[in-house]
């Protein structure tokens, strides 16, 4: 073969070899992002199946014998909808998979400004509350369930500890510190503790701004709740407005004759999101992220009810201390 063929056979492959790279790489850069999705649809249904209950239950021999709600405690999935245990039953320090990037989240949640009312139901509102948790204000909330760390004063399983109770960087932190003892706070202006004055209201708007432990792959850490209750449950219904069960999001309201819930699937851990329920006469809508995403009808007479944050024990996703905190930015309500 003459040397000038050869060279020229030797420069068309080059040629090819660099434009074979080139058309790699851009398809690569090309390629859609394979992160998991973000939020999805929601299913809701009426009949959420076998209750999972706190050991004392709203009215056990085992509760103060002062007056009180019941339970932050709602149905179970159906067994075919049951999240698988992906935790270990043990407790964990810190989360196998790390905490979740922002991006596998339902994008970042609008706050809505305080002084033009919430973000999801429309009318014109009042603020009549407005906790942002710059300090714990123990005229309005109560750290415990009527006894301070006292075996007969348990929520979701746990004592109700002041102890797991603090205010850091402008959020309230409530946190497990064993498989026993738990946290809570309450606005229930009748729960007899000197100083306490606390707050409940009929109908209009309560928010709150909460960060739930937890990874999108593993469902949300232990058995958190943000709920209401009256002085006279059942009669006097209880609202879950967000309660994460076996580490799946769920919305359940619970009176004498109903007991309406829904059960969200995508990721609801590790980011803070608004949760809050519009109580009108005879009808609740709960909103998340400002979105209307169930509304039922209610059987409480519009009842006056107070506000509760709490935390407890789910075995199969125990995570103690800060790593399986919930964090509440702030609390507001509207009229």
């Amino acid at each position: 073969m003459p040397q000038a063929t050869a060279r020229l056979l030797q420069v068309l492959c080059c040629v090819l070899v660099v434009a074979g790279l080139s058309g790699s790489a851009m398809l690569q850069a090309g390629q859609p992002d394979a992160s998991p999705p973000g939020q999805e649809a929601s299913v809701a249904g009426t009949d959420p199946g076998p209750a999972l209950s706190d050991s004392t239950g709203g009215t056990g021999a085992e509760q103060p014998a002062a007056p009180g709600g019941t339970d932050a405690s709602a149905a179970q999935p159906p067994a075919a909808e049951q999240p698988r245990a992906e935790e270990p039953a043990k407790a964990q320090e810190t989360p196998a998979d790390g905490p979740v990037s922002e991006a596998l989240v339902k994008g970042t949640p609008v706050v809505a400004s305080k002084e033009g009312g919430p973000l999801g139901p429309p009318g014109a509102w009042k603020l009549v509350l407005d906790e942002e948790f710059d300090t714990l204000n123990t005229s309005l909330w109560t750290p415990y369930w009527f006894r301070d760390c006292h075996p007969g004063s348990t929520k979701n399983g746990v004592k109700t500890c002041s102890s797991n109770v603090k205010v850091e960087n402008g959020n309230a932190v409530l946190q497990l510190s064993d498989a026993e003892s738990g946290a809570l706070l309450s606005t229930n202006p009748k729960d007899g503790v000197p100083g306490h004055v606390g707050f409940q209201y009929t109908t209009g708007y309560v928010e709150a701004r909460i960060y739930f432990p937890g990874t999108c792959s593993g469902g949300i850490y232990n058995w958190p709740a943000w709920w209401t209750t009256g002085q006279k449950f059942p009669a006097t219904g209880e609202i879950d407005i967000a309660e994460p069960l076996a580490g799946t999001m769920t919305t359940v309201y619970h009176s004498a004759d109903r007991d309406p819930a829904k059960w969200f699937i995508g990721c609801w851990a590790g980011g803070y999101h608004t949760y809050g329920v519009h109580r009108k006469a005879g009808v609740n809508d709960v909103y998340f992220d400002g979105k209307l995403e169930f509304s039922y009808p209610t059987s409480d007479g519009n009842a006056p009810h107070y506000l509760l944050l709490n935390v407890g024990i789910n075995p199969d996703k125990l995570v103690l201390g800060k790593t399986g905190a919930i964090k509440v930015d702030w609390v507001r309500a509207w009229q």
